[in-house]
């Protein structure tokens, strides 16, 4: 398998693109928060002081956006002088306590949206690609997300942590080279191909299929064929003419979670899926003050 596209590096908080990503969508959550004019609620409120919250779990699930949250806590302004502390670091169970937050009443209330929602739909996206993961992984298939998300490296890196595998991130770092690339007389010689993690070729019958890998020249870089809605009873030939040449095989279009175990049964090295990101459910959570300025 590709290393990179299970997990690429470039998922960490550590990461200036990754982190760079993160601050990008707390400015735009506040631009819509709050305008540049506040918060009208906690201002007629209007009360002072140190709070606490607690981060609660409303159903069991997988913790994912913890790294992202606590990153926001120690770098962002809107959120200077609060502190918060993850009890948990992966499993979540109904009614757990997750974390402990802390911090000047006026700022808990704030943040207390965009907290949530990193840690809600991280922790869903993580959370159902491991039950989907569960259903494949006897057949040494990965399932993988797809660039259909709404938060780009965030749903990515909450693919991974659910066992799913990455992917591409972007149109940076990979070769991808669909139906429409083909169309506009793009060719297949990729010899001078230096800085692509991998190449990836949509195909959609046999035929095109053999043309592709007459045309093919990928020098060192890892090549994936993409069968992309491709009749299912002509995929164990494909399969096994890709293999054949040395290459890896991922199965697309069409596939979730009813038919996917029908899949990985044909043993492909990797199924993408948009509705891991666009299907999964966030995971129920809520913040509760326990001590309050009130």
């Amino acid at each position: 398998m590709i290393k990179d596209f299970i997990n690429s590096p470039s998922l960490s908080i550590d990461n200036p693109w990754y982190n760079k990503y993160l601050k990008g969508l707390a400015d735009l959550w506040f631009l819509s928060d709050l305008n540049g004019k506040g918060d009208l609620t906690t201002e007629f409120v209007s009360k002072k002081g140190v709070a606490k919250a607690r981060i609660i779990a409303k159903e069991a699930g997988i913790l994912c956006g913890s790294d992202e949250v606590k990153w926001l806590f120690e770098n962002y302004p809107r959120f200077k002088g609060a502190q918060i502390k993850f009890l948990i670091k992966d499993r979540t169970k109904k009614g757990g306590i997750i974390a402990e937050l802390t911090g000047r009443y006026e700022v808990l209330m704030m943040v207390e949206r965009l907290v949530l929602n990193i840690l809600q739909r991280m922790s869903g996206i993580a959370t159902y690609t491991s039950e989907l993961d569960s259903k494949v992984s006897r057949y040494g298939v990965k399932v993988a997300c797809t660039r259909k998300t709404y938060w780009g490296p965030l749903d990515k890196w909450a693919c991974v942590a659910g066992g799913g595998a990455s992917h591409r991130l972007g149109l940076w770092d990979a070769i991808l080279i669909k139906e429409n690339h083909l169309r506009a007389g793009v060719g297949l010689d990729f010899s001078r191909v230096r800085n692509a993690k991998f190449i990836d070729i949509e195909i959609e019958d046999l035929g095109q299929l053999g043309k592709a890998l007459g045309e093919l020249k990928a020098g060192k870089t890892p090549v994936i064929f993409m069968l992309d809605d491709f009749n299912i009873a002509k995929i164990p030939d494909a399969i096994k003419i890709i293999r054949g040449a040395g290459h890896h095989v991922e199965l697309s279009g069409g596939i979730n979670s009813g038919n996917l175990v029908k899949y990985a049964k044909l043993k492909p090295d990797f199924i993408s899926m948009g509705c891991l990101t666009q299907d999964a459910s966030a995971l129920d959570l809520s913040m509760e003050l326990y001590q309050s300025a009130i």
